[in-house]
């Protein structure tokens, strides 16, 4: 059959349609009474189903139109209803010509039952209602308004009941929403006062609100963050770290923190603290996160630097240690190397040239002058070997010694040599500068095995405060000369710079270095009062840089060398005065072969009563430094008031602050350093009294 289901339900016109096409029937469709009208007289159905509350034309009036219509009053109506469901309603529409009224819900099998009962029955000895008198057609739409009325004076009461109770509804909404709203406003109001970055997202992530700080600070409000989140404007190497901790914090059911850097809106990252807390539904699912980000970038920085600060006071802490153990090692050294060396030669002296022992003693000196080397590096190192300091043109320094760099490094490494002129003078010592570059450059060719550049420049700087602030452990504000020495080479890691000048610190193999070249740097830089700043990188070279401060002073006249004079000569008379007796006895044994005339003493208060006894002249004293009881420079002082004429020379293995100042020797006072050979102590003595 073809059948016309009128209903203004969606789902009632689906399960219908479903029902009967599910029998074999043909369904067309209608969601009013006028509607349906219009689809029957184009094509009459076989039967219409129907309900009766519509739009536009309800099922009543239908029915009245559906009947007096010549072409479909013999189609069978059936009236389908949830609404109308009174017994009065009923008779209404089978007054009107209904062939069914059946009552929702209905089982399918009643249903298609009822169905099949109106459209085989023979509706052409079926008895209608008499509707031709006008009686009873009043009878009938009186009845039919009065159901309407009935009908709309119930629907009016449910509706009022509905206004009612949705206006009840709509006030107690009102007042959670002011509620809301002043809840919300005195949640902006703290966010906006307090100085930390607020935000707020959903369970996936993008912002659903942020604080004008948050705004000003990363230039991204709600709308920005759609899509990539509230983790946009983390660092890269922060955000995965990020992500997990909230993670974590979502699956613990607590807080999360943690430190992260954020890009502000000029591409800079800065350092906050993040802390953000799940806010979670009555299942316990995480809908939002409500988080904070306070700005600890200068607390972070001022850590770094108060840990690095304290890192190097450690450090030089150990080196100062290390430099006076060196001290003391290398002063005992230098007087049991004074007594090897003095004797040795004296041996050697005496010896003839072709006797086997002359070349045994040779050595034994050879390996004598090579300890003398190592001790003078560990003097270097703890900063109290005695310098010589002169006004220096670095730039001329480095301009002899290039031709024995070129010499030293091989033709497989490039020497650039760089020169900016003028250059300021420095007061250094001319060979413990050539000492600093031929120990950095051999340090260099050995870190470029297969070759490379060596660069080594000079040039004027001046630091100024700001930077001076940001370095002070290496740095003084003022006028610098700068030595830099870069290569090319293997470069060196974090663990190594650490160490790089400690003494006998070498990465270098067995044999091939003592571990006291960069040491003997820093100790001469330190020393002449100067800085040392390191760079470098694994395979990305190294580049010393050297600060040595601008003198006032003017260049002086070289001293004239003189030559000793032969002992046939040598007639004066000398007071040595040296606490070691071994040292004491071989400068005496050096002295007396020379034709001078010795007087001893072990120390201070036995040579002030030597001198007081001693009838004759004393020419010079021969004093150590440093001295039980007395140090040499208060017994030269009080010498000198009793015997004016008479000369000093200082001799010791490491200096004092009684004579040397950060380094330097006074003027006007002669030194010898130790070990003490006998050419040396010869040559020094006649120079002392030769001076005017």
């Amino acid at each position: 059959m073809r059948v016309l289901v009128v209903d203004d339900k969606e789902d009632n016109l689906y399960y219908l349609s479903a029902l009967l096409r599910a029998e074999g029937h043909e369904v067309v469709g209608a969601r009013h009474g006028a509607e349906a009208l219009t689809l029957a007289r184009q094509a009459p159905p076989d039967v219409v189903i129907s309900d009766l509350l519509m739009p536009v034309m309800d099922g009543y009036t239908l029915l009245r139109h559906w009947k007096a219509d010549a072409r479909l009053g013999s189609v069978p109506f059936i009236v389908y209803t949830a609404t109308y469901t009174e017994p009065e309603d009923e008779r209404l529409a089978l007054s009107l010509g209904a062939d069914a009224f059946i009552l929702k819900p209905t089982e399918p099998d009643e249903f298609l039952s009822r169905l099949r009962e109106v459209t085989t029955r023979d509706t052409a000895v079926m008895p209608r209602p008499a509707l031709s008198t006008t009686g009873s057609q009043v009878v009938m739409l009186r009845e039919y308004n009065e159901t309407l009325v009935r009908k709309l004076e119930q629907k009016t009461l449910e509706l009022e009941e509905t206004n009612r109770s949705l206006q009840r509804d709509i006030a107690a909404r009102v007042r959670v929403e002011a509620a809301l709203r002043h809840s919300e406003g005195v949640f902006r109001q703290l966010t906006e006062a307090i100085p930390q970055l607020v935000w707020m997202t959903n369970g996936e992530g993008s912002n659903t609100y942020c604080n004008q700080r948050w705004v000003e600070y990363t230039g991204q409000g709600p709308a920005a963050s759609e899509g990539l989140g509230w983790y946009a404007p983390f660092h890269a190497e922060d955000r995965g770290r990020v992500e997990a901790a909230w993670s974590q914090a979502a699956a613990d059911g607590g807080t999360c923190t943690l430190e992260a850097r954020l890009r502000g809106t000029d591409g800079a990252y800065r350092w906050f603290l993040v802390r953000g807390l799940p806010l979670r539904d009555e299942a316990g699912v995480v809908t939002r996160w409500l988080g904070t980000c306070t700005d600890i970038d200068e607390l972070k920085q001022a850590a770094a630097q108060l840990q690095a600060t304290e890192a190097q006071l450690r450090q030089a802490q150990k080196m100062e240690a290390v430099g006076q153990l060196a001290g003391g090692v290398a002063h005992d050294f230098n007087n049991l190397l004074s007594v090897i060396l003095s004797y040795a030669a004296l041996m050697r002296e005496e010896l003839p040239k072709d006797d086997r022992m002359h070349d045994d003693l040779a050595e034994v000196l050879h390996a004598g002058q090579r300890a003398t080397d190592l001790t003078r590096q560990l003097l270097a190192f703890s900063r109290q070997q005695m310098l010589q300091p002169r006004v220096l043109d670095l730039g001329l320094v480095l301009g002899d010694m290039k031709k024995m760099l070129a010499r030293l490094l091989g033709e497989d490494i490039q020497l650039v040599v760089t020169v900016d002129a003028p250059l300021d003078p420095v007061l250094a010592d001319p060979s413990q500068i050539e000492q600093i570059v031929m120990n950095l450059a051999v340090n260099a060719r050995d870190a470029m095995p297969r070759g490379g550049t060596l660069t080594i420049g000079v040039r004027n700087v001046r630091v100024d405060a700001a930077e001076a602030a940001a370095r002070p452990n290496v740095f003084a504000p003022g006028a610098y000369v700068v030595l830099t020495v870069r290569d090319t080479g293997t470069g060196m890691d974090a663990t190594t710079r650490e160490r790089l000048f400690e003494p006998f610190f070498t990465t270098k193999g067995l044999g091939k270095g003592t571990g006291l070249g960069l040491s003997t740097v820093y100790g001469i830089v330190k020393q002449s009062e100067g800085h040392i700043d390191v760079t470098s990188e694994p395979e990305q070279g190294t580049t010393f840089e050297i600060y040595l401060p601008v003198t006032a002073r003017e260049a002086a006249e070289v001293d004239v060398f003189v030559d000793p004079i032969a002992a046939v000569q040598c007639c004066e008379t000398l007071l040595v005065v040296e606490d070691d007796l071994q040292v004491r006895s071989s400068t005496c044994a050096i002295l007396r072969r020379a034709g001078y005339q010795v007087v001893d003493a072990a120390d201070g208060p036995d040579a002030l009563r030597i001198a007081a006894e001693h009838l004759g002249a004393i020419d010079l004293l021969i004093t150590d430094v440093v001295m039980p009881h007395m140090s040499g420079r208060e017994l030269a002082e009080r010498l000198v008031v009793l015997r004016p004429e008479m000369r000093v020379l200082y001799v010791s293995g490491y200096t004092e602050t009684a004579i040397v100042q950060h380094g330097v020797l006074d003027a006007g006072i002669a030194f010898l350093h130790k070990p003490i050979t006998p050419d040396a102590l010869l040559r020094k003595v006649r120079e002392v009294l030769a001076t005017p």
